[in-house]
């Protein structure tokens, strides 16, 4: 998305996504409440939000350890060649313990997360559907102790855009 004029967040637009952020189901009267605006103003600026894109859309968040899985692993992937990184992608999605996916770059490919109720779980996944794919070379397991904290991304001010954006080598 290029940083144009008409889609500029200011610090109303701030303060709206990080409430939100918070607690996606809240009411535009509490947000409004909240920031101290009007109910008309949230529900525009939220509206702008989302055709955006800066907004996705409101979604609970399932904590992995009391839904059952008691490990979290990062799985490096090398794939074979990298015309076949889409059809790993793809076999990836398919796979529901795989809860995000990254191209990264260097000797792996690709970069995932994965929840697995134990070791032997996650054992059985790497084995039995991630190395199962055809174009995966080869893999790299870390196994995290714990997820320490966990947060989305917060919004940057306007002269860090711009600054980090004008930068030139």
């Amino acid at each position: 998305m290029e940083w144009t004029l008409e889609n500029q967040i200011d610090s109303t637009d701030k303060r709206i996504v990080n409430a939100l952020m918070e607690d996606g189901r809240l009411p535009y009267s509490a947000l409004a409440d909240q920031i101290g605006s009007s109910n008309t103003l949230v529900h525009q600026r939220v509206r702008k939000l989302k055709e955006q894109g800066v907004l996705k859309k409101p979604v609970f968040l399932v904590s992995p350890e009391h839904a059952g899985y008691d490990t979290t692993a990062i799985v490096l992937i090398i794939v074979r060649e990298s015309v076949q990184i889409p059809e790993v992608i793809t076999a990836l999605k398919g796979i529901p313990e795989v809860v995000n996916c990254m191209s990264i770059m260097g000797r792996y490919d690709l970069m995932v997360r994965i929840y697995a109720i134990n070791n032997r779980h996650l054992q059985d996944i790497i084995h039995e559907k991630l190395q199962a794919i055809p174009a995966v070379e080869g893999t790299n397991t870390m196994v995290a102790f714990e997820v320490s904290f966990e947060r989305q991304i917060s919004i940057p001010d306007q002269d860090t855009i711009s600054m980090y954006r004008s930068y030139k080598k």
